[in-house]
């Protein structure tokens, strides 16, 4: 039995109520893949949708979210063809040029564009070798630590291997490898819920 899909929440910020029919209608053939939600602005439900992976918004210039404020991708809704590529939105439709395959190619196009940046923030962020957060990873881990407890709260250990360069230079680097494998392996077993590693360097 497959698991059922959960819907895109587009979130559509627009004062003029043509923008919400043409896109219901262009919502119909989708077999309910995705629902129309409206809000009067983004500060209405920033709370609500800020950390929803599953949504996206769809906003007139006007009530584009400000740079900054907003994290989900943003399809810009536009009454004429730009002649620019308009900055800080995923994707663009232009209202006389909307219909469902005009739509299911943004959409398409800005959850591509999503998984693609989620990945890269991923690889950046995170040490090949063992999985864990690399150096990056590991201040963006502690930011947001710190945040969260307002800077109270929070233990923070270091380990060195000692002489490990000779491992590698005796044994060679896939030994070294494995080592350090071992050694993250040992040390997530000692974690409890809400630890986290980060490899700073080679050992």
């Amino acid at each position: 039995m497959s698991t059922p899909v959960e819907p895109l929440r587009l979130l559509l910020l627009a004062d003029e109520p043509e923008w919400a029919a043409l896109l219901r209608e262009c919502l119909l053939p989708l077999d309910g893949s995705a629902v129309l939600l409206t809000a009067p602005n983004w500060a209405a439900v920033d709370t609500l949708f800020s950390a929803d992976r599953q949504a996206v918004v769809l906003a007139t210039p006007a009530l584009q979210p400000a740079p900054g404020r907003c994290e989900l991708p943003t399809i810009l809704l536009l009454d004429h063809e730009p002649d620019t590529s308009p900055t800080g939105v995923s994707d663009w439709l232009v209202r006389d040029q909307l219909n469902v395959d005009a739509l299911r190619r943004s959409l398409r196009h800005v959850r591509e564009r999503g998984v693609l940046v989620a990945t890269l923030q991923r690889l950046a962020e995170q040490d090949p070798l063992t999985g864990i957060a690399n150096r990056q990873g590991f201040q963006a881990l502690l930011t947001t630590r710190l945040a969260e407890n307002e800077g109270r709260g929070v233990a923070l250990g270091h380990l060195d291997l000692d002489n490990f360069r000779h491992v590698n230079d005796a044994l060679g680097h896939q030994c070294g490898d494995r080592l350090i494998l071992q050694v993250v392996a040992r040390l997530k077993q000692q974690l409890e819920a809400g630890d986290q590693l980060a490899r700073l360097g080679s050992d």
